[in-house]
């Protein structure tokens, strides 16, 4: 990406058509007219298909036992990282697995300790599939991240770098400790959106590449203040994706406490409300943001990273959801009709470029299937979804109100800073907080914690799939001072369900995936599963129970509960919850 060279459109030609496509198509002199959004998404089983679809077909008829390692295969493997994640499907982590060992777990080349952000981003890859149960080696990757340290920010000098190599730092430094790898995303960032000059493009002068009035990105100081065959200034689809998706790639690990979180997380919902401005009618943008009907087909790249970041934007609360749905919902019809074949063949891919282009309706590419992949499993998050949160906020003494989901009620003890929820009790004491505001009788929830180890007595950590009135079904866990784990089916203040976790030791620093379904009525169907966070998930629920009580058979709300053991030390009990997600199983 660094190196290709921008190929001038056929100029003379569009000249020519110009007076046609002006009066079929809209420019960026008038607001494309939206056609009315689907009802809602399609179910998450449909769009996960749909993903599952592409990466298969591409994966089989494009070279997908690879040993590149480069750009441009490193969004489709994060794709599939996602689908992992969104399936747990063994195949999907063997991919993984191979590619890693294919290359040696050694990021493309040039393997110089200074190489450019491009040959960086497999290591995204690494990290985030060894925490999917992938033997993912590191060492190579913490060599390359050491030396780059001494990167000098001009080093990412075009807008596409952020997608590459931004998300790195945040993760090296919570796998480091060193907050030197901390200041290195900063750093890069305020260059590109500050400066931008480069040796690499001669003669360019640039005090910036975010143009605020447009709210958009120049893809380098080559093309700031260049203007189009229209007039327009040339803001390429493609690169805008990058960068709105390298904001939500960057949140997703980067501690709300970090100094850049307000700029990224500003940036995503700047970004957002000028692109939803410039949606086409058929909920797909072009490759030309301001001057669509230069290059009139639909491109999926571009669209897709927009759909990935705004998704992510809705989830986790970042963004409106009566605002921005309505633009997913558009954007995601277009993607799995006019992008996907049935074939599996996704359409509409522009090349390797740098600039606006032509999409290929012969020719995918693995990036393009990756931001597909990778839009298709932050969308089926929000299909069905009931509750999201991932604790962005700061509160006291309660937990305040869920990013989806509505307001926590909650007991005193808990409360909510830096992404964590803090959920404490004293030995003895039941406490609890529901999210009144879900109504759903066929429910999964998945959650994420930690907690201080106790050394005497036992800790327990409940996930509510369904209360009605003071009536409950659930899954807890108990752990022990040896660190054995129990996970318990719980209805109400009953244990139905016992079992100590096979090969599941808790150590200080572990922490725990819960994942619960509740679905059904006379029978109620509960099941549960837990794992270490970067262990595979395991393959089948390890404890199930069905049961019929009255008063339990219809809609419920979800919550999470605590109890520490009366003679439990240390007291009192902490448990730490990093982000909870509800969903319906329909």
């Amino acid at each position: 990406m660094a190196t290709r060279e921008y190929f001038d459109t056929m100029k003379t030609v569009l000249a020519l058509l110009l007076t046609v496509l002006v009066v079929v198509l809209p420019t960026a002199q008038s607001s494309q007219t939206a056609q009315a959004a689907p009802a809602a998404l399609p179910s998450r089983s449909s769009i996960v298909q749909a993903a599952r679809t592409a990466t298969d077909y591409f994966y089989a008829h494009n070279g997908g036992a690879t040993s590149d390692a480069g750009w441009k295969w490193a969004p489709y493997f994060m794709g599939v990282e996602a689908l992992v994640q969104e399936t747990n499907d063994p195949i999907y982590r063997q991919w993984l697995q191979s590619w890693g060992a294919r290359n040696n777990w050694i990021a493309d080349a040039p393997s110089s300790p200074t190489s450019n952000p491009d040959s960086r981003a497999a290591i995204q890859v690494w990290q985030d599939s060894a925490n999917v149960g992938v033997n993912a080696n590191l060492a190579p990757s913490d060599g390359f991240m050491a030396g780059d340290l001494s990167l000098a920010a001009n080093r990412y000098w075009w807008i596409d770098s952020m997608f590459m190599g931004l998300p790195l730092w945040p993760r090296w430094a919570t796998r480091t400790g060193k907050s030197a790898y901390q200041m290195k995303h900063s750093q890069f960032y305020n260059f590109l959106k500050n400066d931008g000059t480069t040796s690499v493009r001669p003669g360019c002068v640039a005090d910036g590449l975010f143009d605020a009035a447009e709210q958009l990105w120049w893809r380098d100081c080559k093309y700031v203040g260049q203007r189009d065959s229209l007039g327009h200034k040339v803001m390429w689809a493609r690169g805008n994706g990058w960068v709105i998706g390298a904001m939500a790639r960057t949140l997703m690990v980067l501690p709300p406490a970090d100094p850049q979180y307000t700029e990224y997380k500003t940036m995503l919902q700047t970004m957002a409300a000028r692109l939803a401005q410039l949606q086409g009618s058929d909920g797909m943008w072009r490759s030309s943001l301001l001057s669509p009907s230069l290059f009139p087909a639909p491109e999926t790249s571009a669209t897709a990273l927009f759909v990935y970041a705004m998704a992510y934007g809705i989830r986790t609360g970042l963004l409106d959801s009566a605002t921005y749905l309505p633009v997913i919902t558009r954007a995601w019809a277009g993607l799995s009709t006019v992008s996907l074949k049935s074939s599996g063949f996704l359409s509409n891919c522009q090349g390797v470029g740098e600039a606006p282009a032509k999409p290929s309706t012969t020719t995918s590419i693995a990036y393009c299937v990756g931001a597909f992949t990778l839009a298709a499993s932050e969308v089926a998050r929000l299909s069905g979804v009931l509750a999201s949160d991932t604790f962005g906020r700061t509160v006291t003494g309660a937990l305040g109100s869920a990013e989806l989901g509505g307001s926590w009620t909650a007991a005193t003890g808990f409360s909510v800073a830096r992404g964590v929820a803090q959920l404490t009790t004293p030995p003895g004491t039941t406490r609890a907080a529901y999210l009144n505001g879900v109504s759903s009788q066929d429910t999964e929830v998945r959650t994420t914690l930690n907690l201080v180890r106790p050394t005497t007595g036992s800790a327990y950590v409940a996930v509510i799939g369904r209360r009605i009135g003071t009536a409950s079904y659930g899954a807890r866990l108990v752990v022990a001072p040896s660190g054995s784990v129990k996970l318990q089916i719980r209805r109400t203040n009953s244990t139905v369900v016992d079992l100590i976790v096979p090969g599941l030791t808790y150590a200080p620093g572990n922490r725990l995936q819960l994942r619960l379904q509740v679905t059904g009525a006379s029978p109620t169907t509960i099941r549960a599963k837990v794992w270490k966070v970067g262990r595979a998930e395991p393959s089948t629920w390890q404890v199930t129970k069905t049961d019929s009580t009255a008063g339990l058979q219809s809609v419920g709300s979800i919550g999470l509960m605590i109890y520490s053991g009366s003679n439990s030390v240390p007291a009192p009990l902490v448990v730490s919850v990093e982000e909870l997600w509800a969903g319906s199983t329909r």
